[in-house]
């Protein structure tokens, strides 16, 4: 049975307070940090002056703040952005100026009328506009067209060293894996690479469709299974390659995005479990990894070197390239000593 897409969660009462653009955006946004609920009920233009001047009432932390507090900021932004609340009517948002947003139908069909938070609204119409349009990626070649709450990475330091390795592989190529597809550019890197099967997992849905999406509109032919499973399917032959490109870093997860982004406590130890069972004696796992946690967490553990402790695999090599500086607010590169990184490992 197919798995339910994921979807904001619709809201089907309210008492929530009415509000247009006779309130003052700044006023209004003030009010959503003081816990107040509101309800725009004219136009869009409204709930965005909203939440453009909730980023002045509750700013968010600096980029060189410490890792702990920017998320705490963030936090407290996103809550009180989530007070802000949007009609939907037949598939569409109940307000002036507004653009069809195709998400609507495919997620809520047979709703009619609900409320959703005005920033999901947002997020929605952005995801529908990536999936119409499409993301280029100059490593494979083409565009692919991620559904809603599937994770596109916007920097490819990290998939052009995975191919650099995988261009040097000189392994069986039978079975693969590619753990948490998300958007599925490992597996179809994999695919591209000559390997005869490939199982593309993730535990999100909306990931599975996507890919699948994307692997018709390739026109089929391709070795790629989908399937929705947390890490491994219950039952799965040995692999001759398992990659995966986990999350980085240590935190709270409260989106589909960011399952993509951060790990829970005791995220890493069920995977280990199971790929040293899936793993074909000679074959390799492959994690594409990045020195970001040693960086900004370095008290925690790091994951794969915790592992590589217990002995169950070794090391074969570790590659590692540095990450093009990212720019800041005036179009300046910041200085940074992240590096990308891909850790093979075999049985020990």
């Amino acid at each position: 049975m197919k798995e339910p897409l994921k979807r904001p969660e619709p809201i089907m009462e309210t008492e929530a307070r009415p509000i247009d653009r006779n309130m003052s955006p700044i006023r209004a946004a003030e009010r959503l940090a003081e816990g107040r609920e509101l309800l725009v009920s004219d136009s869009y233009h409204t709930g965005a002056e909203i939440l453009a001047q909730l980023e002045h009432v509750l700013p968010l932390a600096r980029h060189d703040a410490a890792f702990v507090t920017r998320q705490r900021f963030f936090r407290e932004h996103r809550e009180a952005s989530l007070r802000l609340l949007a009609p939907i009517r037949n598939y569409r948002l109940a307000l002036s100026h507004t653009r069809p947003i195709g998400f609507l139908q495919e997620l809520y069909f047979g709703l009619d009328a609900f409320f959703l938070p005005f920033a999901q609204v947002q997020e929605l119409f952005g995801a529908w506009k990536v999936y119409q349009e499409g993301v280029h990626l100059a490593l494979l070649g083409h565009k692919l067209h991620p559904f809603y709450g599937t994770y596109v990475p916007t920097r490819t330091s990290h998939l052009e060293l995975f191919g650099t390795w995988l261009s040097q592989y000189k392994g069986p190529k039978g079975a693969a894996v590619d753990v948490g597809t998300g958007s599925g550019i490992l597996a179809l890197m994999l695919a591209k690479a000559g390997f005869a099967n490939v199982l593309a997992t993730d535990s999100n849905p909306n990931a599975i469709e996507s890919l699948r999406r994307d692997l018709n509109r390739l026109g089929g032919g391709l070795p790629i299974e989908p399937q929705s499973a947390d890490f491994f399917p219950p039952s799965s032959s040995k692999s001759d390659l398992i990659v995966f490109n986990p999350p980085w870093i240590r935190g709270a997860t409260h989106s589909l995005l960011d399952q993509a982004l951060y790990f829970e406590e005791g995220f890493f130890e069920p995977f280990f479990e199971r790929a040293i069972e899936c793993l074909a004696p000679q074959g390799r796992l492959v994690l594409v990894f990045s020195n970001i946690i040693e960086l900004i967490q370095p008290d925690v553990l790091h994951p794969i070197a915790h592992e590589l402790e217990k002995g169950r695999f070794r090391l074969v090599q570790k590659l590692k390239r540095k990450v093009k500086p990212p720019a800041d607010e005036s179009g300046r590169k910041r200085r940074t000593r992240e590096k990308v990184e891909i850790w093979e490992l075999a049985h020990a």
